[in-house]
């Protein structure tokens, strides 16, 4: 009887084995479908993403060559191909004007059919009317960007390099940038180096610089597309310093002035022969005349002019125009004083900005091992056709026969030795001393500006006081302010970006 219960419950466990088989494979083929789905997922996950980033940087390209084409040395500026910028640097870009860089030659971002997939309906969001209106200066033909390759392609066609669509180029104002929820305002914002402004009746805010603002669509062959953008504005020395406020600015509380030994009545002893050195702001620039220009020398704080007026002797050493003080208090810019210091040259924190801000975009940047530089470090390439941007983060001496041309920033002492030269702009920002004390025939034709932002150990100071700055010079011709100069050393610096933005897009 037990034999037969057991055989009966074995043949009851026959195909067990089987079920059990189908099931792993079963599971099996589950798992591995589910992976095959996850990689093709995955796989179009990353495909869309990489298309999405090819567009995000192609836009980011055509930002960059719109802001590089502002940039007033650049040979592809888009004057005189189309007037979308301006004649001179400094000059106001009317709000009704609107410039294209198109790429390739063959977009038409003004066709706003619904066909055409780069239409620039975008305007319309920013400013309430179509890019089509009648009362805009919409430049044509439109600029061809640099980065097409003219007839490369099969059959001669243009091959396009980073496969941006196009670039807008507009002033910024308080309707287009929705500030406030004001859509009415079409006066251009300006920008002082710290906020930005508005404007009124269309006139320059003064110490201020326009802002622009620049738009890029890029749209890949796999069909995505992306909008970005800038707003700009044009280099931070222009921002603070649009006209120099004196030939040497002093800047800083018991600020150091002292000039050549003036014990015999005419500043002798300097080299250049009796009476030569000169600190003067009558604009050289300007013609025989002088009837323009700038003090000779400005100071900040109101307790220093004393010393320095006191130490600024022979009064024939130091000239101005006619009816402006030799030596002349520089007042913090406000409404009252419109034409005063701008505020980012009235705190440590604001030139250390200004000083972070043109040291990205120098020519040459030298950080002496020693601590200390010569001229022999200046770039042999610089002359007064190539003038050049040049920081020094330490000590530099000055000294030779030879003559720079462009922009100087020395963050430690500047050590001058008067028989050089320099055509263009000075700046002392960090230590804030200037020191020259041997003679010499050179001249430094321009402006120098001289401020103290931080302490012996190398600190920032904090905000809002300034130290004591310190200039002296024993010999020379001394320092002949030059407006052209002054312009000239401000158009070497592009234009700095103050904002970034993505502007959504639907794909098509």
């Amino acid at each position: 009887m037990r034999r037969r219960t057991q055989k009966r419950r074995v043949h009851s466990e026959r195909g067990v084995a089987i079920v059990i088989a189908i099931f792993t494979l079963m599971l099996i083929s589950v798992v591995a479908t589910a992976m095959i789905l996850m990689s093709g997922t995955d796989s179009a996950i990353k495909s869309n993403y990489k298309s999405a980033m090819h567009a995000f940087y192609d836009a980011k390209a055509g930002l960059e060559e719109g802001r590089g084409r502002l940039f007033w040395p650049n040979p592809n500026i888009p004057n005189p191909v189309a007037s979308c910028v301006f004649p001179t640097p400094g000059a106001v870009m009317p709000v009704t004007r609107v410039c294209y860089i198109v790429n390739p030659s063959d977009v038409n971002p003004l066709d706003l059919s619904a066909s055409n997939p780069y239409a620039d309906f975008e305007y319309k969001q920013e400013w309430g009317i179509a890019v089509t209106d009648a009362s805009l200066q919409v430049q044509q033909p439109f600029i061809t960007s640099t980065s097409v390759i003219p007839n490369a392609g099969v059959g001669g066609t243009d091959i396009a390099g980073p496969l941006y669509k196009w670039v807008r180029i507009t002033p910024r104002t308080q309707t287009s940038a929705k500030l406030a929820g004001d859509v009415t305002d079409t006066n251009p914002l300006f920008y002082n180096g710290v906020q930005q402004l508005a404007s009124s009746g269309g006139n320059p805010v003064p110490n201020a610089v326009q802002v622009l603002t620049i738009t890029a669509l890029a749209v890949t062959p796999y069909g995505s597309r992306r909008m970005v953008q800038y707003t700009v504005a044009v280099s931070p020395l222009a921002t603070a310093l649009p006209t120099f406020p004196s030939a040497l600015t002093l800047d800083g509380n018991g600020v150091s002035f002292t000039g050549p030994n003036a014990g015999n009545g005419n500043g002798n002893g300097n080299g250049g022969g009796p009476g030569s050195f000169q600190i003067n702001g009558k604009d050289s620039s300007a013609g025989p005349s002088g009837s323009s220009g700038v003090p000779a020398i400005g100071y900040t704080n109101s307790d220093d002019g004393p010393s320095i007026s006191t130490a600024a002797v022979p009064s024939g050493n130091y000239l101005s125009p006619g009816g402006t003080p030799n030596v002349a208090f520089l007042p913090p810019s406000t409404p009252q004083t419109p034409n005063g210091l701008p505020p980012v040259l009235q705190t440590p924190s604001g030139l250390d900005s200004l000083v972070q801000n043109i040291t990205q975009a120098a020519d040459l940047v030298i950080t002496p091992s020693s601590g200390t530089a010569d001229q022999t470090s200046l770039p042999s390439g610089m002359s007064a056709a190539n003038p050049m941007v040049v920081v020094v983060n330490g000590n530099f001496n000055l000294h030779g026969n030879g003559t720079g041309y462009g922009l100087l920033l020395v963050t430690g002492t500047l050590d001058y030795d008067p028989d050089a030269s320099w055509n263009g702009v000075i700046l002392v920002i960090g230590k804030g001393i200037f020191v020259s004390t041997k003679s010499g025939i050179g001249t430094i034709t321009g402006a120098v500006f001289v401020a103290q932002t931080h302490d012996a150990s190398g600190n920032l100071l904090s905000d809002p006081s300034l130290m004591r700055s310190s200039f002296t010079q024993k010999g020379g011709k001394g320092i002949q302010y030059s407006s052209s100069w002054v312009a000239a050393t401000q158009a070497l610096l592009p234009y700095q970006v103050l904002s970034f933005r993505e502007i959504p897009q639907a794909t098509p």
